[in-house]
């Protein structure tokens, strides 16, 4: 056999064990959402919905932060019902003083709001740990939410009602995009509709460990221990510690919030990395969930696959891009290495079969007639990079805790704001 062979071989080999598990995970997904059905939401009346803490942890988002206010202002909840939590994370811009001026201008809302500090740049996780410690003892339910996401009407008053049903220890919501002209996207994207079908499906299924930090709400009894240190990847910690409290942790497809998306590649890797690694340490961190059933058969299962497709299907793919890249290599000496080899040539026929299954699975729903052959692959290839990049960070020490503002990202925010206003 000859090295062409050899690389042809190993890149339909590698992509094959990367590919053919995840497409049929999004088959079971898909599964899932046709043969179970959703957890109850209780109706329930304004006057009767749980009391509520709203933290919000901010570093350097004075061009935002305003607008955050008077959006969760314009929600609709029992003001003796709510509190908000502004914690600084060590801001050098003036994110603090507008959140002062705020308070004083608002005078139904504004004393419903407390601006606290953890004194230095000590990351989100620092600051959920003093939301939860000063947050008032008799708040049944602890949200935690972005400065540069907006929530949809009615949203705080259906987090309220799930926390009704005894069954939910911590809620989500889904992200409806916004982009640079700062109006209302109507597709979200391939690897965004793939990423809601997974976390509706495990939701229906059992529970999603994985969760929407930027609209989370928890039960407060089930997260009383906080997060780690460090750690970017507290809204997923904290809705697996309460599905470890018996309790059931779920991704609702209706409780929406809007929020920018980055489009310059600079800031589309910064955010990915950030996200990825918060991801992968926590998969990492709870392995040994694969393994056991004290959560139940579905959510080991839930974990198994998601280890698979974070943490190893990414080595799968990029070894099969570089297989594919030697092979490039062979037909630069060669170009009548296909012609001599028939193997070869059907591997090659068989690798654009996969190439082809993989953006047809990718590709959006029928609502959407934007074609993605031309982008879907590279961001595809992009995403599973960014997974190993993580882990060669971990490994290195680098650590991103600390988040830093995206600057198109928050002036994206502004235009939705202006466009309400």
């Amino acid at each position: 056999m000859t090295p062409a062979e050899i690389f042809a071989f190993g890149q339909i080999g590698f992509g094959s064990l990367a590919i053919i598990p995840f497409l049929l995970q999004d088959w079971l997904n898909r599964r899932w959402i046709s043969n179970f059905s959703f957890p109850d939401t209780p109706e329930v009346k304004l006057g009767s919905l749980p009391r509520m803490t709203v933290i919000i942890c901010v570093r350097d988002e004075e061009m935002v932060i305003g607008g955050k206010l008077t959006d969760l202002a314009t929600n609709n909840y029992p003001r003796d019902r709510l509190e908000v939590l502004v914690i600084d994370t060590g801001s050098s811009d003036r994110t603090m003083q507008v959140v002062e001026e705020w308070i004083s201008g608002a005078p139904e809302f504004g004393p419903l709001v407390r601006l606290l500090s953890t004194t230095t740049v000590a990351g989100k996780s620092a600051a959920v740990n003093l939301g939860l410690a000063e947050s008032h003892i008799d708040n049944e339910i602890i949200l935690l939410t972005d400065a540069d996401s907006r929530l949809s009407e009615g949203a705080l008053e259906r987090i309220g009602s799930w926390f009704i049903n005894p069954e939910i220890g911590a809620v989500c919501g889904r992200q409806i995009p916004i982009g640079v002209d700062g109006k209302r996207q109507l597709e979200s994207g391939v690897y965004r509709e793939y990423y809601n079908r997974a976390r509706e499906a495990e939701s229906r299924l059992d529970s999603t460990p994985i969760f929407e930090g930027s609209l989370a709400a928890y039960r407060r009894s089930a997260i009383n221990a906080g997060v780690v240190a460090d750690s970017n990847a507290d809204d997923s910690q904290l809705a697996l510690e309460a599905r470890k409290q018996g309790l059931r942790a779920i991704h609702d497809p209706d409780l929406h919030f809007f929020e920018a998306v980055p489009v310059t590649p600079v800031a589309i890797h910064s955010q990915r990395t950030r996200r990825a690694q918060g991801l992968v340490r926590h998969l990492w961190r709870n392995s040994n969930l694969m393994f056991s059933n004290k959560m139940g058969k579905p959510m080991s299962m839930t974990m198994r696959s998601l280890f698979y497709i974070h943490v190893i299907m990414p080595i799968f793919v990029l070894s099969s891009i570089v297989c594919g890249l030697c092979i490039l290599s062979s037909l630069i000496w060669d170009p009548l290495v296909p012609i001599k080899s028939l193997p070869f040539f059907l591997v090659i026929l068989n690798g654009i079969g996969i190439v082809l299954l993989l953006v047809g699975l990718l590709t959006p729903n029928n609502e959407s007639k934007k074609w993605w052959f031309s982008t879907t692959p590279f961001s595809f290839i992009h995403a599973m990079s960014v997974l190993v990049w993580a882990h060669l960070r971990i490994v290195l020490g680098i650590k991103s805790h600390i988040w830093k503002p995206i600057q198109e990202i928050r002036e994206a925010i502004n235009r939705y704001d202006e466009s309400k206003s």
